[in-house]
Formats: structure tokens, sequence, C-alpha cells
């Protein structure tokens, strides 16, 4: 195995042991949990409090859900899973969240949002397609604190949007070296 492969195995079983999990659910190749760290970061970009009505698109396990839970308990959140699995592990794992199963882009709530965190999907550009999405789902005057990935077409599409665009360390995802960003737009 080359050395270089096999570090980056290294590096990401080191990440694994240090974890603890949040649930075993099968999930699509896709589905990357946000670090807290990251997690903690959208929360700070978003500026979110007790008073906040907050999106969270695909959700996954809740990393981000919980971030922002622990930074505003009171705040209102709404969270879309398209897993099934998964989507019942964050119904019994967040009293008080509703959780909507389906896809986030057929998502019609009756409502805007002062705040949207997010994770998308990355694979074939949906990144953008997610988040030029979300931000019609927000307020006026309402902010969106997203991970996207750091390639030519996200910074071709959203960078201008973007009022933050922060890089991550590579491997910053376990199982991944994708450069991502995390940005903020507010609307």
């Amino acid at each position: 195995m080359r050395s270089d492969l096999k570090q980056r195995l290294e590096m990401m079983r080191g990440k694994l042991d240090n974890r603890a999990p949040v649930a075993e659910i099968w999930a699509d190749s896709q589905l990357f949990v946000s670090p807290d760290p990251v997690c903690d970061r959208l929360v700070e970009l978003a500026d979110i409090d007790d008073s906040d009505k907050v999106l969270e698109p695909s959700a996954g396990t809740g990393a981000i859900l919980r971030a922002v839970l622990r930074a505003a308990p009171a705040a209102r959140c709404d969270a879309v899973e398209l897993n099934g699995a998964l989507a019942l592990h964050l119904r019994r794992s967040f009293e008080g969240v509703s959780v909507h199963g389906g896809d986030f882009m057929e998502f019609s709530p009756d409502k805007r949002y002062s705040k949207i965190v997010m994770n998308p999907p990355f694979q074939h550009a949906l990144d953008i397609k997610h988040i030029l999405r979300a931000l019609s789902l927000l307020e006026p005057g309402g902010i969106l604190a997203a991970v996207c990935l750091n390639g030519p077409r996200q910074q071709d599409k959203l960078k201008p949007l973007a009022e933050v665009w922060e890089e991550w360390p590579r491997g910053t995802f376990t199982y991944t070296d994708v450069s991502t960003v995390t940005l903020k737009i507010r609307v």
C-alpha cells in the first residue's frame, strides 16, 4: 500500500476511534456526519438564539441539531431527512423538533425560517442546488450557514453571495479528504 494512502487510513481510523457512536443506521454513501467544531461554527455563523425558527435540511444523524439546541434550547427547530431510518432516529432523539421525512428539494413548509444551518449532499453539485433552494425558505433578514465543497462551481455560484467563506483543512470530515468551506449568506 502506498505510504500516503496508509497514513490517511491511519488518520481516519484514529478519528473514528475517538468518536462516540450516535446511532447505527445503514445510510447513503453521501452521509458525512459534521464534526462538532464544524457544527459549532455553523451555529456561531448563523447567530442562533432562543427566538429563532431554525431549519436543518438533510439532518442525517442530528449532529448540527445538537449544536443548535446546545446554543439555543428554546429555538423552534424543523428538520428534513430523506433516509427513513435516520428520520426515525431524529424523531426519537430530538423531542420538540418537527422532523419531515422526505426529499428536501420537495419540502414545502407553510412558514419561512429565520436561520437555516446545513451540511447538504455534495455529489453532482447537489450542495449548490440545496443551498440555493434553502435561501428561498428564509424570511427577510434571515441567515443561512452551510458547509459546501470548495470547488470551482461552488466558488462561482455561492462565494459571490457569501459574506463569510471559511476553508476547513482537508480531512475535517471522517472518510473523506475533500476541500470544504463554511459559508454565511444573509438575505
